[in-house]
């Protein structure tokens, strides 16, 4: 579980975003606490929350998104990215029948809590950590036809 305290929220300065290309998507940590304005930016977002919706409990690759959202792949490879950046989403590689293999997401996010304490916002994300790179392989394969 994150847990963030956020004192001054009325002025959030979003960070810039470079441009997301599939490389971009599978490079670099998780970030472990993805913040307030973070969280409340990428929920707004009518795309990211399309991506959680389509990814939860069942892996998607960013070709099957786009064509699931009617959304240009660059799009969801942007999504992903700022998704997998907050934690929110979790990549894994799935082998295909051609023998060859693509990366999918499957969403973590489990819940989502704010709360204003003091004066200040609080938001609580738990997303599925309980879950390991050999449990969602697993799962990977299961699906496999």
């Amino acid at each position: 579980m994150i847990h963030t305290r956020i004192a001054d929220v009325t002025h959030p300065t979003p960070a810039p975003r470079p441009h997301a290309g599939p490389a971009a998507v599978r490079g670099g940590p998780p970030v472990t606490d993805p913040g307030f304005e973070t969280v409340v930016a990428l929920l707004d977002d009518e795309y990211a929350r399309a991506v959680l919706a389509a990814t939860d409990g069942r892996a998607r690759s960013a070709t099957e998104l786009a064509a699931t959202l009617d959304a240009s792949k660059q799009t969801v490879y942007r999504r992903l990215e700022r998704l997998r950046e907050a934690g929110l989403v979790a990549e894994a590689t799935r082998p295909r029948s051609d023998g060859h293999h693509e990366t999918v997401y499957t969403a973590t996010l489990e819940r989502v809590s704010v709360e204003l304490r003091e004066g200040e916002f609080a938001v609580e994300v738990e997303t599925d950590g309980e879950r390991d790179a050999a449990d969602t392989l697993t799962d990977l394969w299961r699906r496999f036809p």
